[in-house]
């Protein structure tokens, strides 16, 4: 694991916080995860915010929660097919700084 990128339990506990604190959507998380880190393989951000919403599905049960867990996996699928358009088109796609260079210039839903 790349020298500053933290563990990978301490990062799925600050995503489950962020959700469920009310800093923001988990749109919003994935940016944050990106931009926090952009040494951080990029698909291990869609590996914690997919552990997150499971965790969140775990734990808590209101439809509020449900919903936040929802947003996840789908957050989290979204990066995955982003993953896959950056190499399809032969672009880096190793790292986060990889991701955010690519929603800057090719496709910012995540940045709006």
């Amino acid at each position: 694991m790349p020298q500053g990128v933290g563990k990978p339990d301490d990062v799925c506990e600050f995503a489950i916080n962020f959700l469920l604190s009310g800093q923001g959507d988990a749109k919003r998380l994935a940016v944050k995860l990106v931009q926090r880190q952009p040494k951080r393989p990029a698909l291990e951000v869609a590996l914690v915010m997919s552990i997150a919403a499971s965790s969140i599905e775990e734990v808590f049960a209101s439809p509020q929660v449900s919903r936040a867990a929802a947003d996840a996996w789908r957050m989290a699928a979204l990066l995955a097919v982003d993953l896959h358009m950056m190499q399809g088109l032969g672009l880096p796609h190793s790292t986060c700084a990889d991701v955010l260079t690519y929603w800057q210039t090719i496709d910012g839903y995540f940045l709006t």
